[in-house]
């Protein structure tokens, strides 16, 4: 009898320990599994950066008047094309003792390849006499364009719809630099929030987005070539959508497609030669369009 009450306590013992090892084990909810993975993709990469620059040139001499005149010139300039690139990411969601589903997540991105550059120019001048020089012109060349994107996120993930829905809002800061034939030009560093949802439509498949928000520290707006005349801080606003397949127990593949949008603002430059009375005014706005698609796999962790 004793025997049979210790083998009974034995066995209950080992099902309850058992049980607790398998609560322990038990996989993570399919949305909070896709936000602790390592993963590589590759991405070809849309950019349509626009700029409209206008420049007005008066000339007034009195001790050559015959020289005097004005002119107007407008460029519509536009850069656009796709890039071929890879992007790097990872990411992790953990449990304190105070807090669950803290989140933690790092990305690199890289892209390089030529793109369309066209100009458009109008140019008028004043008066008659100098009529001739008045000109129409159109300028279309492929050009070089790399650029980098470096991003780090902190954040704090809320599960509802009976953990199939994760609602998590997060800090975003990073740099992105690059240019024409260079990957280090132009760095700018920026700051902002985004907001991530992630809907598991079955254990495998998730479905996820990403509304961003990042205020560049400091913009170059520029009139024309590469020198800018006004820096100023600028927000960039971001728009994910992607999905997420577990093909195996640690593998899943994963794609999507981001849309951001970048408004440089309006630039303004005056100068003058009080000895010739001479004046140039310049104006320019700028914004740019970029569409990234991306094709990869991930490592759950």
């Amino acid at each position: 009898m004793i025997c049979k009450t210790a083998l009974l306590s034995c066995l209950t013992t080992a099902i309850l320990t058992l049980s607790m090892v398998d609560a322990a084990c038990a996989a993570p909810p399919a949305v909070v599994a896709v936000n602790r993975e390592v993963g590589l993709s590759v991405t070809g990469n849309f950019q349509d950066l626009t700029r409209n620059i206008g420049r007005h040139y008066s000339l007034n001499s009195t001790v050559f008047p015959e020289d005097n005149y004005q002119s107007q010139r407008s460029d519509r300039v536009h850069q656009t094309g796709w890039t071929p690139g890879f992007r790097a990411d990872a990411q992790y969601m953990f449990d304190t003792r105070i807090m669950k589903h803290l989140y933690v997540a790092t990305a690199f991105t890289l892209d390089d390849g030529q793109i369309e550059y066209n100009n458009n120019v109008n140019w008028h001048v004043q008066p008659a006499s100098r009529a001739a020089y008045n000109d129409h012109a159109r300028y279309k060349f492929g050009e070089n364009r790399s650029g980098i994107n470096v991003t780090g996120e902190i954040g704090k993930g809320f599960l509802v719809l009976h953990d199939r829905l994760l609602i998590m809002p997060t800090i975003q800061g990073g740099y992105r630099a690059g240019g024409r034939d260079t990957f280090t030009a132009y760095g700018q560093g920026y700051v902002g929030l985004a907001l991530h949802i992630d809907y598991a439509i079955t254990n495998r498949l998730v479905i996820r987005g990403r509304a961003g928000w990042a205020q560049f520290l400091d913009t170059h707006t520029y009139f024309s070539g590469n020198n800018p005349y006004a820096h100023d801080s600028r927000p960039e606003w971001s728009g994910d959508i992607g999905l997420d397949y577990r093909m195996t127990g640690r593998i899943h593949v994963t794609g999507g497609v981001r849309y951001t949008y970048l408004n440089y603002g309006r630039a303004r430059q005056s100068l003058s030669n009080s000895f010739w009375d001479e004046t140039v005014s310049n104006n320019g706005i700028n914004w740019r369009n970029g569409v990234q698609l991306r094709l990869g796999v991930a490592y759950q962790l």
